[in-house]
Formats: structure tokens, sequence, C-alpha cells
């Protein structure tokens, strides 16, 4: 297998503040992907948080007082889940947990001391009920709070962390506008089919695109691409975005300029980001960074570059125009956090289509053949049904093929296997590997996702579609 590497983690956050006392001066810090915020005094500090770009940190500017906010689901009572959490914390249980109310939700509370990072601290640990999860309807939604301090200063902060407490706010699901109509966002599920395009892109520029569950129900996930957080299985860096926007102006200049390459260009390559063609050839081949391979056994990068910079032309489009679905569905990756089956996803409607989706983890990391940081751990599986025009039309233009190549091309035009790292090489190097079985055809793209229908593509390629998605790059 080429793809590797697993953590997922429950936590989804953590926010770090402290303050004065709750006034006027007041600023709202929002948890950056949770409906879930508190309130403080202004000019908190963020802290890297390496392990997890989830885990959101910040702090009072005298680094005292510290607020943690994340959510997890479990079939635990709130109650219970506290005690677990005290218990793994090796927390000095002084009482039992107290019932409190905050802003209309139930929650459970302990005021005990503890040690972080061997200093002896004071702490408010706080579990919060909001309901059942929508993705795992036995599991309990639960929100959690730990707001603490160092423990010889807990009695001049006392106050203002029960102020910080009592300002914890669930606030409503984010939502999106269309037609007069608003929907609420992910993760809220919908049982009806929203009346909205799907891929969408609201005023502000957010993509977003319809979701469905593997229920047969419905949701709204943004999927923009944009350079984000650091996407580094290495550092345990799991949920960024990384660089989906860039491209390697250095040795591509016209790629960068147009979207497509310069054939004279290619010609005079002899080395991609420092590392020259042959060795990327090399290494490129199967049995060498990986089993499958990057390339087959008779291709070379240039071959396999000039090859599908020459079919993705054919086709009328760019480069990132091909790279904008794969990019849009491992946003949705990104988004649920999960495999596809315990994360709820079946597919997603894109251009009018229904896209089928199944995504799992390896047990390690697929390094790059290039001088960059992009890695890869997700197996994806992408495909879509053909209707049956386009199963007429195929029969019709391709009778001269015998059944088994019948089979062969309906099922290269239909079906993906790949992984993440295509998206991510496609903008940036015009990279969509060659005839391995990790290879994102751009003709295969470009049917399953709507970007041409059956009939430009065949035009595009007159009665050889067969012969084009099948022969290697071979020069």
């Amino acid at each position: 297998m080429k793809r590797t590497v697993i953590a997922v983690s429950l936590v989804l956050a953590v926010v770090l503040l402290a303050g004065n006392t709750i006034g006027d001066a007041n600023q709202v810090y929002k948890h950056p992907s949770l409906n879930f915020q508190f309130e403080a005094s202004p000019n908190w500090i963020r802290v890297p948080r390496p392990e997890d770009n989830m885990i959101y940190e910040v702090m009072n500017p005298d680094s005292i007082v510290h607020v943690v906010l994340w959510y997890t689901t479990t079939e635990q009572d709130a109650r219970g889940y506290l005690l677990k959490m005290a218990s793994m914390k090796d927390l000095v249980l002084e009482e039992k947990p107290s019932k409190v109310r905050i802003k209309e939700h139930d929650a459970w509370v302990l005021d005990v001391p503890g040690n972080i990072n061997k200093t002896p601290v004071r702490m408010f640990l706080v579990v919060i009920k909001h309901g059942k999860s929508t993705l795992h309807p036995r599991e309990n939604a639960l929100h959690i709070v730990q707001i603490w301090c160092p423990e010889k200063e807990y009695n001049r902060h006392m106050q203002r962390m029960e102020n910080i407490l009592d300002s914890v706010e669930i606030t409503e699901p984010i939502h999106v506008s269309y037609d007069q109509k608003t929907y609420p966002l992910y993760p809220t599920i919908l049982d009806q089919l929203p009346d909205i395009p799907s891929p969408f892109t609201t005023e502000d520029g957010t993509v977003i695109v319809i979701c469905l569950t593997r229920d047969n129900r419905y949701s709204l996930i943004p999927v923009t691409i944009e350079n984000g957080e650091p996407l580094d299985y290495k550092n345990r860096q799991w949920w960024g975005k990384g660089r989906q926007l860039e491209v390697d102006t250095l040795d591509f200049p016209t790629l960068a300029e147009t979207g497509l390459h310069s054939e004279e260009e290619l010609d005079q390559t002899i080395t991609i980001t420092r590392k020259s063609i042959a060795e990327i050839t090399q290494i490129g081949r199967p049995e060498a960074y990986s089993g499958a391979g990057f390339m087959s056994k008779d291709e070379d990068i240039i071959s396999v570059l000039r090859g599908d910079n020459k079919l993705v032309n054919k086709l009328g489009l760019i480069h990132p125009q091909i790279a904008e679905p794969l990019f849009h569905v491992f946003n949705v990756i990104l988004s649920v956090k999960k495999d596809s089956e315990r994360g709820n996803v079946r597919g997603i409607l894109y251009n009018q289509r229904n896209i089928y989706l199944k995504f799992w983890g390896s047990k390690g990391w697929q390094e790059s053949i290039f001088n960059d940081e992009i890695l890869g751990y997700w197996q994806i599986e992408m495909w879509r049904e053909l209707d049956q025009e386009e199963k007429t039309f195929i029969s019709r233009k391709y009778s001269n093929l015998s059944e088994e190549e019948m089979a062969e091309l309906k099922k290269k035009l239909s079906y993906i296997h790949t992984g993440e790292m295509v998206p991510y090489y496609i903008v940036r190097y015009g990279f969509y590997e060659g005839h391995t079985d990790y290879r994102a055809d751009p003709i295969s793209i470009s049917f399953i996702f709507g970007l041409r229908s059956i009939e430009e593509i065949e035009n595009a390629f007159n009665g050889n579609l067969y012969e084009t998605l099948t022969d290697h790059f071979t020069e």
C-alpha cells in the first residue's frame, strides 16, 4: 500500500484565556470550528499546539489563567465522563461533582487541585451536555471546559475564573442562505435535501458541498480551497489544509501563470524541487518509495507530466480546475475527521451527480518523491454510476471493444482510487501519477465530477478513449 498513518483524536479544541473582571471591555473568544465561546479581557495570546492544530489555545498576557474548550461524543453521561477525565488527569477529588446550569444547559463541575507540566494548579473542570450526537445518535454530545491557574495564584484569580465560566456559551450552528432559505452547516444533519447548488460559493467566497450521509440524510460542509494550518503527519498535525494553492513557480513558471505546462520548459527540465528527474523517476517507480509506485516501470516523470498536460489541454481545462473537486473531497475528510464509515459519509452531491466516497487511514504515511512537505495517509475511493444515456453512448461509439475491454473502459471512466497527495501534486506540478493503482486520470476526474460530459470527452479524443485511458506515457 502506498498511503499510510493514523491518529484521530476525540479532542477537537482548546482555548486558553484569563482575564481581569468581566466587563464592558471584554472580548469574545470563539473556537475556530465549534459553536463554542467565552468572554474575557482583550489581548489574549495564542499558544501553538503542533500535536493537533484542532486544539486552539490562548492565554492572558501574564500567562496565568488558562481556558480549554473541546468537544467529544460518548455513550457515557456527562457526570461519568467528567469523573473519567478527572481520573485520567490524576486530579485530587475533594468533593463530588456539582450539577449546575450554564446558559440553559445542564453541566457537571469539579473544582479540584492537580498538576500541569509538574506545576501545582487549581482548575474548574466542566462537562456540558448538549443533546445527542447528530452523527452517532446513541452517543451524547459533550462540551468540555477546563479553566486553570497556578495554585498559588488561585485566591487572586478565582473570581475571574468564575466569571469566565459564567460566560461560556454554546452558540447556534453557522448557517448559509440561498434563494431566501437558510440552512445550518455541518455538523448539523438535515433530513431533507437542501435546495442549494453543490458546489455552492457564498458571497464571502466560502465553497460548500452537500454531503450524503450513510443513513440517507444530508449535511452542508465548507470545502474552500485555501492555504491553511500545516498538514504534517510526522508532527501530528492531522487536520490542516496545508498549502493547497501553492505552485512550483521556480521549476514551472508557465504552469504557475497559465495552469498548464510549457512543452519547451518540460523539454529543458533536469531537476524538480532541486532533485534530478532521474532520481525522481527511480524512486517513483514500483517497489521503490512505495510498492505500487507513482508511475509505471516504463514511464518517467517527464513523460507523465507531458502526457497528462496534453490530456488536460485536449479537455479544454487547466490543472487547478481538475484538482478542485479532489480538494473538495479531501476537505470533507478534514471536516469529519474520521473514516467514511465512522464519519457517516456516503458521498457528495456534485454538479447534479451523486459521487460516492469511501476513505480510510493507513498505518503510516507515504513520503513524497519530490523535495516538498506533501505526505500521504488517506486511501480514497471515488466513483459514480453511469446513467443509461451514457452507457448507450459508450456502447455505440465503442462497439468494437470486447466485453472485457468495455467493462475496463467504463470502470476507468467512473472510478478512482487514490490519496490526498494527488490534488497537491496536480496544482503544484501538474502530476496525476502515472499508470499505477493510485492514478487519478484527468479524464476520469472530469467525467466523475461533471467537468465534462461523455460527449465532450469523446469529441476531445475522437474514438481513442479506450487507448487514451489505458496506454502508458512512454516517449
